[in-house]
C-alpha cells in the first residue's frame, strides 16, 4: 500500500524540474538579484504549480540560492562583494582539495572523460565566439562546467562534490552578472589547457595549483567589473 504522503513519481518529476529552472534563472541572472519570488509570477513564467515550487524554493534556500524571509515569502539573494570573497575562498580551498585528490586517484576512464570534456568546450569555444564581450552561449556555461566537473570526479568525496557543486553556483551567479572579460579569457582559456596537462600527467600539485590560480583570477575580474557596475 503506497503511503498517502508520499509524493508520486510525476510529483517528484514537476518538482525537480522546478528546481533545475530557477536555479538556472537564478545562477544565470535572469532572476535578478535582491527580487521577490512571488508565486504568481513563478506560476506563469514556468507553468508550474504552487506545491512543486514552494518544494523546489526551500531546496535552493538550504544552498542560499533563494532567501526565505519568515511572513515574507522568498527572493534571490542580493549582491555582495564580501559574500563573493567569502564565496571564492572557500571555492578555492575546496576545489583544489578536490581537484588533486581525484588526479591522484582517477583511473583511465576518468582521464577518459577529462579529456573528452575539454575537447568540447573548446571546440565550442573556437566555433562560436560571442560577437559581444558579454553574449556568451549557454552550451558554452554547460560545457564548461562539465569540464570543472570532470576534473574533481574522481576525488572520491560525495560531500565534497556537493559542496563544491554549491560554491560553483553561487561563484557563477556573480561571474555571469558582471559579464564576460575579453582579455582575461585568453589568460583562462590557457590555464583550461595546463589544468588538461596535469590531469594526464597525474601531477596532483601542478593541478591544484593552476585551478587556484584559475578561480583567482575569475575573482578578480568578476570584483573589478562589478565594481564599476555597482
Amino acid at each position: 500500500m503506497t503511503d498517502a504522503a508520499t509524493p508520486t513519481p510525476s510529483e517528484e518529476a514537476v518538482s525537480a524540474d522546478a528546481f533545475r529552472l530557477l536555479r538556472a534563472d537564478i545562477v544565470s541572472g535572469a532572476l535578478q538579484a535582491g527580487s521577490r519570488l512571488r508565486f504568481v509570477e513563478l506560476q506563469a513564467r514556468y507553468g508550474i504549480g504552487t506545491s512543486p515550487l514552494r518544494e523546489a524554493l526551500s531546496r535552493l534556500a538550504a544552498d542560499r540560492l533563494v532567501v526565505q524571509e519568515v511572513n515574507r515569502g522568498f527572493r534571490v539573494p542580493p549582491i555582495s562583494m564580501a559574500d563573493f570573497e567569502d564565496i571564492a575562498t572557500l571555492r578555492i580551498t575546496l576545489e583544489r582539495q578536490a581537484i588533486e585528490a581525484s588526479t591522484r586517484a582517477g583511473d583511465e576512464a576518468w582521464e577518459e572523460g577529462v579529456v573528452l570534456a575539454h575537447h568540447r568546450l573548446r571546440r565550442l569555444g573556437r566555433q562560436e565566439q560571442a560577437p559581444e564581450e558579454d553574449a556568451v552561449p549557454e552550451e558554452w556555461e554547460m560545457r564548461h562546467r562539465a569540464f570543472h566537473n570532470a576534473l574533481i570526479a574522481a576525488c572520491g568525496s560525495p560531500w565534497t562534490l556537493h559542496f563544491c557543486a554549491v560554491l560553483h553556483d553561487q561563484f557563477d551567479r556573480y561571474r555571469r552578472l558582471a559579464g564576460r572579460d575579453p582579455a582575461a579569457q585568453v589568460t583562462l582559456a590557457q590555464q583550461h589547457e595546463e589544468l588538461l596537462d596535469a590531469a594526464i600527467a597525474r601531477d596532483a600539485e601542478r593541478a591544484g595549483r593552476v585551478l587556484a590560480a584559475h578561480i583567482d583570477l575569475t575573482r578578480k575580474t568578476v570584483v573589478e567589473r562589478l565594481k564599476r557596475l555597482m
